[in-house]
Parts: structure tokens; sequence; C-alpha cells
């Protein structure tokens, strides 16, 4: 199978990576989308990822939103929610590890984007796969013997995937972006990339998005396909930090987004007829700041954390939260004591006790949490004063469900024009099972039964119908 897909992939490439040898969609232009039959189960299942992605945007709703016809498209055909209940924190490596387990942080195993070391919160990020806990989709589709291809999605560095480009972030000193892949793609992948020097690759962008809907679009339609397609496109995240939320920079992004998202659609629209499932998500929504705190500056001046020592109490940001750890009880009360006066000096942020952290479900080695004022997000840093202009205009990170980011299906098992008022995060892996044909073990979320249109075996529907549960 390797070379058989490094041969089609540079095939594509010559072909300049559009379905049959065209031009690449244009941006504005919506994609055709195909009849469908009243049922069915996918031969094929995609998941793409969006940073960023509100149901606003999906939906078309407000001035600003930005023009995303294909996108909006595959909502008026297939099925849209108005929120999806995003898990806690709201983070991107939390939240796509829900995406594929469904379930919440405090049990998948990764509870933030950046790992702790003993004096700080360090620039590693939880890419290895290894340290995810549970069962996830692509591990049941490898175990059914289905072929599954994923392209950045985060924490799968390591894992059992056939067709990989994982999660990789350079954080020292001479690494590069395409070095790293060199140790941790697969080898048809890996020779891809390495023929794909230009500079523009070695950060989230356009260029890097459209790289992977090429690999995507390569792996749909060369024998055998996979049945299962992770795709992260991420060009979004660095126009919404540099230009926030309502700026051009991130208009622009999701409307490159949407072009790409079209060029998918005719990739799966190749097949006659028309077998797959696209189910396109926003991993969490980045939120407009103006300040940043800085709580651990508090724990520096109360002597927690700081020097030489490894720390007694360090708060990890995830943007519009962030948790504190403890070595013991009472540097857990020093700190909580230090933060609280903090909290009502600047009005800039609350404390979360330890109920609502179980309840979130959010990191258990955590101590208590802290969650910042719209406009306000936690940075890492313990030097200089707690408050600080921010550096970039958007975070995410969240606590609450105020910011839900969009959930859009399209395609066999999906009943068409169905708007959910709200689903939950850890219930799309579940359904996504579901119209794989099987069971996700340990899952905490639930396939939702009233978005799907399965084929009826024996008599019975082949999973519960609408009456008997619904989003």
């Amino acid at each position: 199978m390797s070379r058989l897909f490094l041969t089609a992939t540079l095939a594509l490439f010559v072909a300049c990576a559009a379905p049959n040898g065209g031009a690449p969609r244009a941006a504005g232009t919506a994609a055709a989308l195909p009849a469908l039959p009243t049922e069915g189960r996918p031969a094929r299942v995609v998941l793409v990822s969006v940073a960023g992605l509100t149901p606003a945007a999906a939906l078309g709703h407000g001035d600003d939103a930005p023009k995303m016809p294909t996108l909006r498209a595959l909502a008026r055909r297939g099925a849209v929610a108005d929120a999806t209940a995003p898990v806690a924190p709201a983070s991107s490596y939390p939240a796509h590890t829900t995406l594929v387990t469904g379930r919440t942080p405090a049990t998948h195993g990764v509870p933030a984007d950046h790992r702790l070391g003993s004096k700080g919160v360090r620039r590693a990020l939880y890419s290895d796969a290894s340290g995810v806990r549970g069962a996830t989709l692509w591990q049941l589709a490898a175990a059914d013997g289905v072929p599954v291809a994923s392209f950045d999605w985060p924490a799968t560095v390591g894992a059992a995937i056939p067709l990989l480009i994982p999660d990789v972030v350079p954080t020292r000193r001479g690494e590069t972006w395409q070095g790293l892949l060199t140790r941790t793609a697969t080898p048809a992948l890996r020779a891809v990339v390495e023929t794909r020097a230009e500079p523009a690759l070695g950060a989230p962008g356009p260029e890097r998005d459209a790289l992977f809907v090429d690999l995507a679009c390569s792996a749909l339609n060369t024998p055998p396909a996979p049945r299962l397609l992770l795709l992260r496109l991420s060009q979004t995240e660095p126009a919404l930090r540099s230009g926030g939320p309502h700026g051009e920079p991130a208009r622009a992004a999701f409307v490159q987004v949407d072009a790409e998202l079209g060029r998918l659609v005719a990739c799966l629209s190749n097949r006659k007829p028309f077998d797959a499932t696209l189910v396109v998500v926003g991993d969490r929504v980045l939120l407009p700041v103006h300040t940043t705190i800085q709580p651990n500056t508090a724990l520096v001046a109360a002597g927690l954390a700081g020097g030489s020592e490894p720390w007694r109490a360090i708060a990890r940001s995830n943007g519009g939260s962030a948790f504190v750890y403890a070595i013991d009880a009472r540097s857990a009360l020093l700190a909580r004591r230090a933060l609280e006066e903090q909290a009502e000096r600047t009005r800039a942020f609350r404390i979360v006790g330890a109920d609502e952290m179980i309840r979130l479900g959010v990191d258990p080695d955590a101590w208590f949490g802290l969650e910042a004022e719209p406009g306000f997000a936690f940075g890492d840093g313990g030097r200089g004063p707690v408050l600080r202009r921010a550096p970039e205009l958007a975070a995410a990170g969240q606590l609450g469900a105020a910011a839900p980011p969009a959930f859009v299906a399209f395609g066999l098992g999906i009943r068409p024009a169905l708007r959910i008022p709200l689903l939950h995060q850890i219930d799309v892996a579940p359904t996504l099972a579901a119209l794989l044909g099987v069971e996700l073990p340990g899952a905490e979320g639930r396939p939702l039964v009233g978005l799907l249109a399965l084929p009826r075996v024996s008599g019975g529907p082949a999973t519960p119908t609408a009456a008997e549960g619904s989003p």
C-alpha cells in the first residue's frame, strides 16, 4: 500500500493536486453536493477539524461571518448544530482527543496542550499517542482491518495508523517541522513531505492545509481507500490570534478553509455513487483578548515557584482558564490564598473549586482552577506584573459553554436537513463509531441516534430509532 500511495500522491502533485487534474476550487465558490439515498452505511467516514470554527460561521449568522458557501451547503443539506458543548478546558489537544475517544480530559489522559516540568510549564505538547487512555476510533477501525489515515491530528505521534502525518511542533533549537516528520510520519508520507521543501510548510497556514487536503484526496482515491480519515485544518488559528476573531485575517483564513473543504468534497464525489460521510467540527472557539493574567507571578512572590528549586505550586494556562498544581495540601492552600488576593485585587478572574473541577471532568491532578473574565486570558510567565497587555488578540481554553464550536455532518447515514439545538463534544466519537458499525467501549458520550439514518437489518433498526433517543 505504501508504494501505491506514494506513486499516486506524486502523480497528484503533478496534476496540481486537484480532482481529475482540474484547477483547484476557488475560494468563495460552493462545491456541488451529490444526491444521496434516504439511508445507508458509509464506506468512508472523514472527520475534519477546523481551528476556531463557530456555529455562526457554519450557519452564516452575523454581518461579519466569513463566506463559507461549501460549509453552509453541507449544513443545509445535512445536519448542523446550533451549539456544541465543549469539554473543559476548551483547548486543542484535550478537544481533539475527546473527538476520537468520547471521553473527557479527566479520563482520556490529555488534560492540557502543554506538559508540566519540574521548573514550570514546558513547550512540549501532549503529542504522544501512548498517553491517550481508552479506545480510539483509529484503534477500533484498525482492529476490524479497516484502513485509517490521519493528517496532523493532535496526540497521534507513534499511533498505529497506516497513513500518518502526526502533529509535530519544533520546540528545540535547530528543529524543523519537516525534520521531525522524517522520524514520525509513516514511510510513504514521509517521502512525500521530503519532496516539499517550501519554508511556508514549517508553520500552520494555507500551504500546510493545502498539502494535507492533497494527501487526503490521494488516500481517498487510492485503493484500498481508508474507511476512516482524520484531518486537521489549522490555518485559521494564527489568523485568529494575530488579528482577533473579527479581524480580516481570520475571515480570509476561513474563506480559504472553505475552498479546501470544497476540494475535499470533490474528491469524495469521485466515487459513484457517493459513499462517504463528511463531518466538519470546530475543535474549540477563540475569544477576543486584551489583557494577560500571570498567576505564577503571585506564586513566585509567595515563594512557591521560581528560582533554582522545583516548584511547590504552579499554574498551567489553558488560555481562558488555568489549573493550579501543588506538591502537597499546605502548598495548595498557600497558592489559593495568594491567588484569591489577586482575584479580588484585579477582578480579572475567579477561583474554581475542586467540586466544580470534578463536575467539569478536568485534570484530576489539579488542586483547583482559575477562570478568566471576558477579554482576559492566562499566561505561564512568572515575572513582571500580574496583568499585562496581551501579545495576542484571541485565546481559547474556557471552562464553560459560552463559546460553543461548530458541528456539521453530511453524507450517507446522516439525516438530511436536520437542525440540532445542542450536542456534546463527547458524543461525536460514539456517533462516528455507529456510522462505522462498531461500538466505542468506555465512552462517556453516547451515539446521537436521532442524527443517524442507517439501514435497517433483520426487520429492525441497525441503531435505536429517533424515538428512543435524540440529540
